[in-house]
C-alpha cells in the first residue's frame, strides 16, 4: 500500500511510538526515557483512542443498518490491498417480516451483481460476491433491510447462512456489560 508522501498511517505511527518507548540502549536493552516522553506516547496514545471513537461512530453513522465489525474488516481490507477493491465476502441481509421475497432477492440482484438464497420464511438473503463500500451503503439504505452482516471469504465459497438477526448486537451488549 502505498501512501501520500509525508503522511502517516496508523500503523506508522503506532510503529514510531513503540520505537520512542522502547529505545535500544543501556539498561537491559531498552535506555531510560524521560517523564515528558512517556507523558507523550500516552498523549499519542489518547489522541489515538480519540481518532478511533471518531472513525467508528462515523462507521455507525453512515451504516446504520451494517454490523461494524463488516465496515471495519471492509475498510481494513481495502486499504490494506489497493490492487483488489472489492474483495469476495458472504454477506446476509436480514429484512423485516412481509417483504415480498421476489423484490427482496430482485433488488439484492440488482445491487450486488448476485442471486441470493433466501432462507427464514423470506427474511433471510445469502449471497457470496465481491464488495466495497458504494454496495454495503446500498444494501444499507433499502427501507425494508433491518440488518446486513457479512464475513470475508477471500477465494473459498460461501457456508451459507452463518448468523441471526441480532447477532452483531447481541456482541456488542455482552461486551459493553462486562
Amino acid at each position: 500500500m502505498t501512501e501520500p508522501r509525508g503522511s502517516i498511517n496508523g500503523r506508522d505511527m503506532l510503529r514510531q511510538l513503540i520505537n520512542k518507548i522502547t529505545r535500544r540502549g543501556h539498561n537491559y536493552g531498552r535506555e531510560k526515557i524521560t517523564l515528558s516522553e512517556q507523558k507523550e506516547g500516552i498523549v499519542e496514545l489518547e489522541d489515538l483512542n480519540l481518532q478511533s471513537a471518531k472513525l467508528a461512530e462515523t462507521y455507525r453513522r453512515i451504516f446504520y443498518k451494517v454490523d461494524p465489525a463488516l465496515v471495519f474488516d471492509l475498510v481494513t481490507r481495502l486499504q490494506q490491498d489497493l490492487k483488489n477493491p472489492k474483495p469476495m465476502y458472504t454477506v446476509e441481509v436480514f429484512t423485516k417480516d412481509g417483504t415480498d421475497p421476489q423484490k427482496s432477492r430482485d433488488h439484492i440482484l440488482q445491487t450486488t451483481g448476485s442471486v441470493p438464497a433466501i432462507f427464514d420464511k423470506g427474511t433471510h438473503y445469502v449471497s457470496h460476491h465481491r464488495l466495497n463500500l458504494e454496495i454495503l451503503k446500498k444494501l444499507n439504505d433499502i427501507d425494508y433491510v433491518l440488518e446486513v452482516m457479512g464475513d470475508y471469504a477471500g477465494s473459498a465459497a460461501s457456508n451459507g447462512p452463518q448468523h441471526d438477526i441480532g447477532d452483531w448486537k447481541k456482541i456488542k451488549d455482552k461486551v459493553n456489560n462486562k
